[in-house]
């Protein structure tokens, strides 16, 4: 077999990265590579440096998901396909699976590929779709068992979620910037610093060396459209104030959407901004609607609020399943398509 150090200008980088970085680096959930190839095998050496939360990875081929693995500490060879026939040629994917973990002392390394086909580097897709959100974006409790109540990353599965099936279903390439826990004002735990708006300039702030400005316009892909999923944690740590305090907090979300709508708005200058909101129910979407009737107040013409069916069914951690994901995605995608 061939080895391919990467980067290489025949694998198609996929989500946030430095385009000059000097090694494939996957720092948030769908984040990887995708390369066009017809090959008997296909290896790759991957570094992993968390000890206690396993990272995933997911491998896709023409979209739909077929390995999946978890990393162990360190630099290891891993067999990701075999037994393909060598006379077909597919697009595939390798990408992270999983969010980001706090126990990791860097991204994943994706540092070569093997195989015994010619790699030729797919046709980038006309659009793309940036999805900015907590568990439910990076895919929290979409595989395993309803019993499966541990926080571990082996519940968390982007590649049936609905980011996934939204922009496979619309052709588009994706974007992610999630984090399981965090708030568009506050985490599920009340912390106002676990908001993603404050890390949404940054390359990948939660993780050791991703704590530096994000690509600057020109170099990072400007989206299509931005799918922001936020509010659920916020209203777990809303459900514990009242009186002038719930208030307050209140006045704060609304303000802290608005302010996170300006930041997606000023990086994707064209994107049609949908905030998709409801799928673990509605506590907070008066909160959101006000804060999206407020950025259209200001000016901004092309952003929309959704309201999503809550799950009907669970996967692991009190978390919708994968049939829950799929009305989710279909509603934005309809969404979208109404917008773009």
């Amino acid at each position: 077999m061939q080895r391919y150090s990467l980067p290489d200008p025949r694998f198609l980088p996929l989500g946030r990265h430095d385009p000059e970085e000097e090694r494939s680096s996957l720092w948030w959930s769908g984040s990887g590579v995708r390369v066009k190839l017809a090959c008997t095998k296909l290896e790759a050496d991957i570094t992993s440096t968390a000890r206690d939360h396993a990272a995933w990875i997911g491998v896709l081929m023409d979209g739909a998901p077929v390995a999946r693995m978890p990393l162990m500490p360190g630099t290891h060879r891993y067999a990701l396909l075999a037994g393909l026939d060598q006379g077909f040629s597919h697009e595939v994917s390798i990408i992270r699976d999983s969010q980001p973990s706090y126990d990791e002392e860097g991204p994943v390394y994706l540092d070569a590929i093997y195989t015994d086909g010619e790699p030729e580097r797919p046709r980038e897709r006309d659009r793309l779709i940036e999805f900015i959100g907590d568990s439910l974006t990076v895919g929290e409790g979409c595989l395993g068992p309803e019993s499966g109540e541990e926080w571990r990353m082996i519940w968390i599965s982007h590649m049936p979620a609905f980011p996934t099936l939204v922009s496979e279903a619309m052709k588009a390439e994706k974007r992610v910037i999630a984090l399981g826990g965090w708030g568009a004002a506050r985490s599920w735990d009340n912390q106002q610093d676990s908001r993603l708006g404050r890390i949404y300039g940054q390359l990948c702030a939660v993780t050791p060396g991703g704590d530096v400005p994000a690509p600057e316009a020109g170099k990072e892909r400007p989206a299509d459209a931005v799918v922001i999923n936020l509010g659920t944690n916020d209203s777990s740590a809303l459900s514990k104030m009242e009186g002038q305090e719930l208030d307050a907090a209140k006045e704060e979300l609304k303000n802290r959407a608005v302010e996170l709508i300006g930041m997606v708005r000023k990086r994707n200058p064209k994107a049609a901004i949908l905030w998709a909101y409801g799928l673990c129910g509605k506590p907070v979407e008066a909160i959101l609607k006000a804060a999206v009737e407020e950025a259209v107040q200001k000016g901004d013409e092309n952003v929309r609020y959704l309201s999503l069916t809550p799950a009907g069914s669970n996967g692991s951690r009190m978390h919708p399943s994968r049939d829950a994901h799929r009305v989710a995605a279909k509603e934005i995608e309809d969404a979208l398509n109404k917008m773009m």
